[in-house]
C-alpha cells in the first residue's frame, strides 16, 4: 500500500485483520530476534559462566543508555503517528527531522563518555571480575547502540506506514549476518566477548546503510531533509522532549532496576546473574512473539486517536488483548515442550555441561514461564497507553513494577529463601503478575474516560 492507502486502512479497516496484518511480521521478527539473542547468549556461554554473566550484566547497563535514544524515538513516533493519522504531512516530516537532530546530540554525548567506562563501572559497584574484559566490550557496544538508533528510527517509520514485512526480512538477514560473524569469532578464531560486541557493531552498521537509503526516499512523508535538521522547528523539540522524557526515564529506570536485581542476584554467586538472564531470554521467545502484535497496535491506536477516533482506539486495545492472549498460549505451549534441550544448550561450555548452572536456570524458568500470560496483558495495556501518549502513566507503572514489585520483593525473599534460583523465580512471577493487574485496571479506566468524553477527546486531539 502507499502511505495514503495505509492511513485510510488504519482508520477504517477491520481492526483484527489490521493488527494481524501489521503485527504478524513484527511478531515473527521479534521471535527471530529473541532466538538469535539466545544463540548469541549460547556462544557467550561457550566461553564460560562468568563470561555470559558479564554480557548479561553489561547489557542491562547498555539498555540504560539505549533508553535515552529509544525514549526520544518512541515519544516522537507518537506525535508523528498522530500527524500522519490526521493527514498533516508537513508536520509529520518536521517532527521526524527534529528527532534526527536530537539523536545526533545524544550520540555525541555517548561518544564523550567512552574513555571513562572503567570509572563508571566501579562507581556502580560492578564486580571486579566483570570489569577487565567487560570494559572493551562495553565501549564497542556503546558505538553499536549509537549506530542502531538509525535502525530504530527506520523500523518505526516502516511500522507507521504498515510495511512490517520489510522490517521482518531486513532484520532477519541482519541477524543471520551477526550470528555468522559471532560464530566465526568465537568458534573459529577462539576470541572472547569483545568480538561478540564487534559482530554486533558490524551488522548494525550494515543495516544502518540500508536504513539511511530508505529513509531518504523522495516524495515520502518520512524523509530525512538536512536543511530541516539544521533549521529550528518552532516548539517541536519541546513537544518531543515533553512527551518522550517519561518514556526515557521509564526505560532507564527499568534497566537500572534490572542492574540492581543483578547485583542482588550476585549475592548468590556471580553465575546466578547468567542463570537469570538466560531464563528471561528463553521465556522471552514467548513474550517477544506476543509483543509483536502489541507493538503494531500502538501505532494503530495513535493514528486513530490523531484522526479523532478515540472509540476506535479503544476497540484496537480490545482486539489486541484477544490476539496477544492467543499468541501467548501458543508460544508458551511450544516453549514448554522444548524446555529441557533448549536450556541444556546454555549450560554447556568448553568444559562440558555445568550441572549446577543447568539446575539454576531450570528452577527460575518454571516461574518465568508462568508469568508469560500476565506479560501479554501487560504488553497490550502498555502499548495502548503509549499509543494515546500517556507516557507519564507508563512511567509510573514500570517504576512500580521494578522498584515496588521486584526489588523490595527480592529483599524480603532473600531473608526467607536460601536458594537463589527459587527466590529470583518467585520475584519474577510476583512482579509480572501484579503489574499486569495494575496495567489492565488503568487501561479500563482510561478507556471508559475516552468513551464518556468522546467529543472533548476529539477536539483535544485535533488541537494537538
Amino acid at each position: 500500500m502507499t502511505e495514503e492507502e495505509f492511513r485510510e486502512y488504519s482508520i477504517s479497516g477491520s481492526l483484527y485483520r489490521l493488527i494481524v496484518h501489521v503485527g504478524t511480521p513484527l511478531a515473527v521478527f521479534a521471535l527471530f530476534n529473541c532466538l538469535f539473542s539466545l544463540l548469541d547468549t549460547m556462544m557467550a556461554s561457550h566461553l564460560g559462566a562468568i563470561d555470559v554473566s558479564t554480557v548479561a550484566y553489561l547489557n542491562q547497563l547498555r539498555m540504560i543508555l539505549n533508553s535515552i535514544g529509544s525514549g526520544l524515538i518512541t515519544g516522537s513516533m507518537i506525535l508523528i503517528n498522530r500527524a500522519y493519522g490526521a493527514g498533516d504531512r508537513e508536520k509529520a516530516n518536521d517532527l521526524l527531522n527534529m528527532l534526527i537532530r536530537l539523536m545526533l546530540i545524544v550520540s555525541a554525548l555517548f561518544i564523550a563518555i567512552i574513555p571513562f567506562i572503567p570509572l563508571l563501572l566501579r562507581a556502580i559497584a560492578t564486580p571486579e571480575e566483570f570489569i577487565e574484559e567487560g570494559t572493551p566490550y562495553f565501549r564497542v557496544m556503546i558505538l553499536a547502540t549509537i549506530v542502531n538508533f538509525i535502525n530504530l528510527i527506520y523500523i518505526n517509520i516502516e511500522k507507521t506506514r504498515g510495511r512490517t514485512r520489510v522490517i521482518m526480512i531486513a532484520n532477519i538477514v541482519t541477524m543471520i549476518l551477526k550470528l555468522v560473524l559471532t560464530a566465526f569469532f568465537i568458534y573459529i578464531l577462539g576470541k572472547g566477548i569483545v568480538y561478540i560486541a564487534t559482530a554486533t557493531l558490524i551488522t548494525y552498521s550494515a543495516f544502518a546503510v540500508y536504513s539511511l537509503i530508505h529513509i531518504s526516499e523522495k516524495n515520502s512523508i518520512f524523509r530525512i531533509m538536512p536543511q530541516k535538521i539544521l533549521r529550528s522547528g518552532k516548539g517541536l523539540a519541546g513537544k518531543i522532549i515533553g512527551i518522550s522524557y517519561p518514556v526515557t526515564i521509564e526505560d532507564a529506570a527499568f534497566s537500572l532496576g534490572k542492574t540492581v536485581v543483578n547485583s542482588m542476584a550476585a549475592s548468590y554467586g556471580a553465575e546466578m546473574i547468567g542463570a537469570l538472564g538466560i531464563s528471561n531470554n528463553t521465556t522471552g521467545l514467548a513474550t517477544n512473539f506476543e509483543n509483536g502484535f502489541s507493538d503494531a497496535s500502538s501505532s494503530i491506536v495513535s493514528q486513530n486517536f490523531g484522526a479523532g477516533r478515540p472509540d476506535r482506539s479503544v476497540k484496537a486495545y480490545k482486539a489486541n488483548i484477544v490476539i496477544t492472549t492467543l499468541a501467548s498460549l501458543a508460544a508458551v505451549s511450544v516453549l514448554v515442550l522444548v524446555r529441557d534441550p533448549l536450556i541444556a544448550l546454555f549450560a554447556t561450555s568448553r568444559d562440558g555441561v555445568d550441572a549446577v548452572f543447568l539446575s539454576d536456570i531450570k528452577r527460575i524458568f518454571v516461574y518465568d514461564i508462568l508469568g508469560c500470560l500476565a506479560l501479554s496483558l501487560n504488553g497490550a495495556g502498555m502499548d495502548f497507553l503509549l499509543g494515546l501518549g500517556k507516557t507519564k502513566i507508563t512511567l509510573i507503572i514500570n517504576f512500580t513494577r521494578i522498584f515496588l514489585l521486584r526489588i523490595p520483593v527480592l529483599l524480603i525473599l532473600q531473608h526467607f529463601i536460601a536458594d537463589g534460583a527459587t527466590a529470583l523465580g518467585i520475584m519474577m512471577l510476583i512482579s509480572n503478575g501484579c503489574c499486569a493487574i495494575l496495567t489492565t485496571s488503568i487501561c479500563i479506566a482510561v478507556s471508559r474516560h475516552l468513551l464518556r468524553n468522546k467529543t472533548d477527546v476529539q477536539q483535544k486531539a485535533q488541537q494537538e
